[in-house]
């Protein structure tokens, strides 16, 4: 009977769900690009750890660099629920510029919302056709989920800033054209740490920026992930990202969104691992998936229910109500399922499963970045258990 049931659409494939005609285009133009790209051409960007460069600049000019963003600055006008099927394709079927996609637009997203009208036209223009690439300099080798942490400073001297530190396990950033960078401002009306923090968009060959050390990843592979080394970098000051002490809104109004993001590419993820059973079902004669039965049927059920925080978080962007921690929820759940889908997706294929062609091995490396990057689910839980304890 489960194998039976098996060989039948999984009732979580988001093609499944109710979307408007506009979105489904969007979905649909995602799956086309997507599969139009050579299982070989994925495979390689994982074993050598190579961004394909390339493939970002077609899906920007497809409209996907800056999706969720107005025309008025080169945008495509969609909503923040397309961009979030746009990434669980990604996920699902094009791994290799999935996350660099992700960031590129969650640096857009404080431009757009903080920036002065010269920092829309210099950056977000040349920004959704890929001419730019985009990296997000928050995470540091003391501070990653806890924001209050950040050691990098910034000094305001005469006509420029001139920042200090160093920032790690940056996507993009061995690639990217700009950065949006937060420091610590070291000036005499912040008498607290904390609210001193500020955002300025750093550019790749401003003087004292330098790429690091390059991550050899086990996972998220393909994406130049590095550190950025601020030896005495001279940052203009018409690219300070909005006001001084603005930086932790600034940082957090985009994470609320990446976290949406992210809790999509994990249900695709997820899914791409029901896949790989469902494929796998359709030859098997053992009775393996028999003594899976229980555990898959709580799969099947953990990805429907992070798809829908997923979705319903997305919505919440787009009626102008975005909610940290409904957007919090959406990506621990997501980020869980999909763990709890590759593993299990391996243990019921057993000998085989690591294939490189079969992909569920890079699915296995990849999904546990999930619940770690743009604050861990540990963090997050707690930030959603002091909202119901209202403390």
């Amino acid at each position: 009977m489960l194998q039976s049931e098996l060989k039948k659409p999984v009732s979580t494939d988001a093609t499944q769900l109710l979307f408007s005609e506009e979105q489904q285009k969007w979905l649909a133009k995602a799956i086309d690009f997507a599969k139009a790209i050579p299982k070989a051409d994925i495979i390689a960007a994982d074993r050598d750890n190579i961004f394909r460069r390339d493939l970002f600049e077609k899906a920007c000019q497809l409209g996907f660099g800056a999706l969720p963003f107005g025309k008025e600055f080169g945008g495509a006008g969609g909503d923040y629920v397309s961009f979030c099927l746009v990434n669980e394709v990604f996920a699902r079927y094009l791994t290799p510029i999935m996350s660099s996609l992700g960031v590129h637009v969650l640096c857009q997203e404080p431009i757009y919302r903080f920036g002065t009208e010269e920092q829309k036209q210099k950056y977000l223009v040349p920004s959704s056709s890929g001419k730019f690439l985009a990296a997000f300099c928050l995470t540091e080798p003391q501070a990653g989920s806890d924001t209050a942490a950040l050691q990098t400073k910034g000094k305001l001297v005469g006509d420029e800033y001139i920042l200090n530190g160093t920032k790690t396990f940056i996507t993009s950033g061995g690639a990217a054209d700009y950065y949006i960078v937060m420091a610590k401002l070291q000036d005499p009306q912040f008498s607290d740490e904390v609210k001193s923090i500020t955002s300025f968009i750093v550019e790749k060959n401003f003087p004292g920026l330098e790429v690091g050390q390059k991550f050899d990843l086990m996972g998220m592979r393909g994406y130049t992930t590095c550190e950025i080394v601020l030896n005495d970098c001279r940052v203009p000051k018409e690219n300070l990202l909005g006001e001084h002490g603005d930086g932790r809104k600034v940082a957090l109004s985009s994470l609320a969104k990446g976290r949406i993001t992210i809790a999509a590419q994990c249900c695709g993820w997820a899914q791409s691992a029901l896949d790989k059973i469902r494929e796998y079902s359709a030859s098997d004669t053992t009775g393996t998936l028999e003594g899976y039965g229980q555990n898959l049927g709580k799969l099947v059920a953990q990805v429907a229910s992070a798809r829908a925080l997923t979705f319903q978080a997305a919505y919440a962007v787009d009626r102008g109500e975005p909610d940290v921690v409904l957007a919090s929820m959406a990506k621990t759940q997501a980020s869980d399922a999909a763990v709890f889908a590759a593993s299990e997706a391996i243990s019921i294929i057993g000998w085989g499963a690591d294939k490189p062609d079969l992909l569920l091995e890079r699915l296995f490396r990849d999904t546990k970045v999930g619940q770690i990057y743009e604050g861990t689910n540990q963090i997050l839980r707690l930030l959603i258990a002091r909202n119901i304890l209202n403390c």
